[in-house]
């Protein structure tokens, strides 16, 4: 006699298999680079880049969830109501373990919140490894330069402020550039590349490090110090907003020190880097 469908097999292997798919991309996130190095150097693992196995880890989290409430409210959900209600009225007669478990949620909760050891350290580890991915000698110009049009891109410091000159470097360089407002990320994946070999054909060339006057920094303001490194003030102010330091083109050094917490020596070498490029 044949057997019929079974929901309950079925709902039991797909929620191991949405357990199994969850443990694996958990940790291949785990100990993947950041993002800025995920998507300038088209990382991979198993096949998948960095955003496809959020995306699997997304799904099969919906998956897992909506399985569960199938499997607890309408597959056993009276045999779930009975066990809960038999281990309520035991866990109030038990209130040592029932409040050992709250303790132990929170102080999980609180100490990954706070960064407590031992919590701190899963995280650390996690950041060591994602952190070994990245090369000295692959990053972008800046966080997130993926993303960057080529008329985004052009007003950097040090890439010429052309965008249609970038344009003419990357068809003369066997590339196929539609408009110059495609992304880097956009060109590469229209020519099945990544977008630091795109940038690569691009990149304007090094000639040394450009020192700028220590004497009297602080006092210039940020117009002032990019017009000494050959960059329109607009561009430097872009390029440090980009690293997180919030400047205007009017504010003079020190208050942009000051303002973001940062050592003046830190900045100047910051911006040296930066026209540098």
């Amino acid at each position: 006699m044949k057997k019929g469908f079974s929901w309950r097999i079925f709902i039991s292997f797909g929620l191991l298999l949405s357990f199994v798919m969850l443990l694996v991309s958990g940790v291949v996130l785990y100990i993947s680079p950041p993002g800025r190095v995920a998507n300038w150097t088209d990382w991979r693992m198993l096949g998948l880049t960095k955003s496809g196995w959020i995306d699997q880890h997304t799904i099969f989290g919906f998956s897992f969830a909506v399985l569960s409430v199938f499997h607890l409210f309408f597959i056993n959900w009276k045999a779930f109501l009975s066990y809960l209600k038999a281990k309520a009225s035991k866990g109030l007669k038990s209130p040592l373990e029932l409040f050992t478990s709250l303790a132990l949620a929170v102080l999980f909760g609180v100490g990954t919140w706070f960064s407590l050891p031992p919590f701190s350290a899963v995280i650390d580890f996690g950041s060591r490894i994602s952190g070994s991915w990245e090369r000295r000698d692959s990053q972008p110009p800046v966080a997130h330069a993926e993303a960057l049009s080529l008329v985004e891109l052009a007003a950097q410091p040090g890439m010429g402020g052309d965008a249609e000159a970038l344009k003419g470097k990357l068809e003369k360089a066997g590339y196929m550039v539609g408009t110059v407002r495609l992304t880097l990320a956009e060109i590469a994946v229209q020519n099945h590349t990544t977008a630091e070999i795109v940038y690569r054909s691009i990149a304007p060339e090094k000639s040394g490090a450009r020192k700028l006057q220590a004497e009297g920094f602080g006092r210039r303001t940020l117009g002032e110090v990019a017009s000494e490194g050959g960059v329109s003030p607009e561009s430097l102010m872009l390029a440090l907003r980009q690293k997180g330091i919030d400047a205007e083109t009017g504010m003079t050094m020190r208050e942009v020190a000051e303002k973001n917490r940062i050592g003046m020596n830190e900045l100047r070498g910051m911006i040296e880097n930066m026209i540098s490029r």
